[in-house]
């Protein structure tokens, strides 16, 4: 399973590292942003928030994003383009960050079920959480400023970048998923 991926949580240390392990992921990946060809920003959040939860399972996945989210909110510039402040979660982009947690706990619950085809389930998750974040987030903007632009047009101008991050965390689960595996087999006491 996804759960035991990162750290084996069996030791002693192994939740807590992989609480600072996950959050400096998030601290140093999160703000960073990447352009598309036609300059449309993408920063990396959407996918670290479920990538996260996916690897580690939904109980320390849900535990990082809250951390997370808190450390953003007292001031830490870790929200994308380094942002902070809780006037984010009361802005116009505060349904993205709101939907951080709802979309950590449903991933990270549906990776621990997962039990067959592990890598195309897990990005298929990977998928849907963004997705989740990305509805959520642009209803509740749209609540509060008030967009010309269709939703179709926002969906057709925001999904290459939603795809582009889901295969970059498809391929991050493929790789993360052979390294274990093979270290599992060339290990036997390691498994779980």
């Amino acid at each position: 399973m996804f759960e035991y991926i990162i750290l084996d949580r069996s030791k002693p240390w192994g939740i807590p590292l992989s609480l600072i392990l996950g959050l400096g992921i998030l601290f140093v990946l999160g703000p960073m942003q990447l352009k598309t060809a036609e300059g449309i920003p993408i920063t990396l959040q959407s996918l670290l928030v479920v990538l996260i939860p996916l690897l580690v399972g939904w109980r320390l996945g849900l535990s990082v994003v809250i951390l997370y989210l808190i450390s953003g909110g007292l001031g830490l510039p870790v929200f994308a383009y380094g942002t902070s402040g809780w006037e984010r979660f009361t802005g116009s982009t505060g349904g993205f960050l709101l939907a951080f947690p709802l979309s950590a706990l449903l991933v990270g619950w549906a990776a621990e079920r997962i039990q067959k085809q592990r890598a195309f389930m897990g990005t298929l998750c990977i998928l849907a959480g963004q997705v989740l974040i990305l509805a959520l987030g642009l209803l509740w903007q749209r609540t509060i400023v008030p967009i010309a632009e269709p939703v179709w047009e926002t969906l057709a101008r925001l999904g290459p970048g939603l795809l582009m991050k889901t295969a970059f965390g498809g391929l991050a689960v493929v790789t993360l998923s052979r390294i274990i595996e093979r270290n599992s087999t060339e290990n036997p006491t390691n498994k779980s």
